[in-house]
């Protein structure tokens, strides 16, 4: 082809290959790609500057992916709009019988509407409340209403065979502490034992502690725990050596089920704030003749999203969806109300995703499935939207907090970006935005499905990816 003909081809063809953005990938990613022998058709890449209306790179942006944790950003940017950042969620306190003189001769009936952040700190203000308007003996039951949800039995080993494992954790309308029992490991120095117990008490959980001392001097850690069923309820066993000079430690398993946390926890904070229960507990719908006695109010959604997005919380981001899911078509909140309201604010968006497959809004699934343009599209329209604030507040830093606090902390795009990270076995994925050297905002997404790929290769990848947009211009 003559030298004009050539030219004028190309300046007929530049317009179309800018907007669809570069359709190649840059030299330093390609070769790390080709250095760990990963398939290069197998990584879909996304970048926009946010001043820009279209892509400086897009590749394989149209495959339909799995994003694992990084559809938490779908979740949170339609909880945002629907729910609004200030939202909050109740939990109400009712009494079947009038209290005369500080003495409940009934029961006393807490109802959950799904607060994803319940802590141990929300159940001692609640219950510190209660003391604060009078009550302290308690003769009935405490009957724990979680109706406000209602949800098919599922397996939490489903998965991939953790059913302890806090990131399989379950959602419940009256969730404490996202259902992980904390299991404090605590040496006393003068006996060279260990003491192990859980915060709060639980009921009906058993501890077997059959550490031996470690010989020697310095820190010697093999502990080891494993958790099992009883006809009495869980035990927990922790074996192994274990050296006093190592200190104390901690553990998160998912070992009973909510009511008997919550009950464990109750009976405990009840006591402990001079308070008298002799009952028992149980699961059951409000009953006809409770009266509202108090209501608590959790943190806002904008405070919540925070933990849930820069810990990666898996239960969190179900609970969110399923709240997402009554507020739009009225309680009570099933998974089918919570992906029916995605899809509803899709079509209001004016969006077609035809490759979208949600799950349950956490990311933890194999058949989820986006594509990176979309996931970009959604990272543009919110970053000039009204929760633009709250949306990237929520976002792990690179180098600094979250699940990207060891990524890149060396280098100069430490503190610059924020990215939501995705981890399953094959998966690979970041979305957020980042600066680059001369202070221009971009919005990037990675989405890497390859056998292996969670085992670093991934990350270099992104790096590069990273590497190549912060020195745009």
């Amino acid at each position: 082809m003559p030298a004009l003909l050539r030219t004028l081809a190309l300046s007929l063809l530049l317009p179309f290959a800018q907007a669809a953005g570069a359709a190649h990938l840059p030299p330093e990613v390609e070769e790390v790609l080709a250095r760990h022998k990963a398939d290069r058709d197998s990584l879909s890449v996304w970048v926009q500057a946010v001043d820009s209306d279209r892509p400086v790179l897009a590749w394989n942006a149209d495959l339909p992916q799995n994003p694992a944790s990084v559809m938490k950003l779908v979740t949170t940017a339609v909880a945002l709009d629907v729910l609004g950042p200030g939202y909050t969620w109740p939990t109400e306190t009712y009494v079947t019988q009038p209290i005369n003189q500080g003495v409940l001769q009934g029961d006393l009936v807490l109802k959950g509407y799904g607060n994803p952040m319940f802590l141990t700190e929300d159940l001692w203000a609640l219950l510190q409340r209660l003391r604060e308007r009078g009550l302290h003996t308690i003769h009935g039951d405490l009957v724990l209403d979680n109706t406000f949800f209602s949800l098919p039995p599922e397996d939490p080993a489903a998965f991939d065979g953790q059913p302890y494992s806090p990131y399989n954790a379950l959602p419940d309308a009256l969730l404490l502490n996202q259902r992980a029992t904390r299991l404090i490991v605590q040496p006393d120095p003068a006996t060279r034992r260990l003491n192990i117990l859980t915060d709060p008490p639980v009921a009906g959980v058993r501890i077997e502690n059959r550490v031996k001392p470690a010989k020697g001097k310095g820190c010697q850690d093999n502990l080891t725990l494993d958790v099992r069923p009883s006809t009495q309820g869980p035990v927990i066993e922790f074996a192994g050596q274990y050296a006093p000079e190592c200190g104390g430690r901690e553990f998160y398993r998912v070992v009973a089920e909510p009511q008997d946390m919550l009950l464990g926890a109750f009976r405990a904070m009840w006591k402990e704030l001079g308070g008298s229960f002799d009952g028992g507990g149980r699961v059951g719908p409000l009953p006809p003749q409770a009266v509202l006695f108090d209501v608590f109010l959790s943190r806002p959604l904008a405070e919540v999203i925070i933990p849930m997005n820069k810990q990666s919380s898996n239960v969190m981001a179900r609970q969110l969806l399923l709240s997402v899911g009554a507020a739009q078509f009225g309680p009570p909140a099933t998974l089918e109300k919570g992906s029916r309201a995605v899809d509803y604010w899709l079509e209001r968006q004016g969006w077609k995703w035809p490759e979208f497959v949600l799950g349950n809004g956490s990311g933890l699934s194999r058949e989820t499935r986006i594509n990176a343009r979309h996931l970009g599209d959604l990272l543009m329209k919110v970053y000039h939207g009204p929760t633009m604030l709250e949306f990237t507040t929520s976002l792990p830093i690179v180098g600094v907090d979250g699940t990207v606090r060891k990524r890149l902390r060396n280098e100069d795009i430490k503190g610059r970006a924020q990215f939501k990270t995705g981890t399953l076995n094959g998966v690979r994925a970041i979305a957020g935005y980042m600066l680059s050297r001369n202070g221009r905002a971009y919005a990037v997404v990675v989405l890497h499905n390859e056998p292996g790929v969670h085992n670093g290769i991934g990350s270099r990848v992104q790096d590069a990816i990273l590497k190549w947009v912060y020195e745009q211009p």
